[in-house]
């Protein structure tokens, strides 16, 4: 609440409310004074605080009660996995696809006068011309 406060603060008085991310080329590109510059330490300070005392809880869960950790750690990957379950199970398999194909009589190759010989799919070096047909 104080970090806030305090942020809240120095961007009033810089009249900017965007407030670099600590160390990035932004923030170093300030006057050393700057406003900006002490909202975006206390930014940062503010969230090493909460990332320690997440790590801490965790930590603690682990040791008192660890499937509630385990469940806690895994909760997102979990998530993640039943989307992607619910996304396989709309997605049709091969041979689905394959008895949704449809099978077509093949046609006669049949070359057409004027143009130049047809290759024969499946045998190198045969040409189909205008008076052959094949079955």
């Amino acid at each position: 609440m104080w970090a806030e406060n305090q942020v809240t603060q120095l961007a009033e008085g810089s009249r900017n409310w965007n407030v670099p991310p600590y160390g990035s080329p932004e923030w170093l590109r300030l006057p050393p004074a700057h406003p900006l510059r002490f909202a975006a330490v206390i930014e940062a300070a503010e969230l090493w605080r909460h990332h320690a005392a997440t790590e801490e809880r965790l930590a603690r869960l682990a040791e008192d009660d660890p499937d509630s950790w385990h469940a806690e750690v895994t909760a997102e990957a979990n998530a993640e996995a039943r989307r992607m379950a619910d996304q396989l199970l709309r997605t049709r398999t091969a041979a689905e696809l394959e008895a949704a194909r449809i099978h077509r009589p093949v046609r006669p190759l049949r070359a057409t006068p004027g143009w130049p010989p047809i290759a024969v799919p499946g045998q190198p070096g045969r040409y189909l011309h205008p008076h052959e047909r094949t079955a």
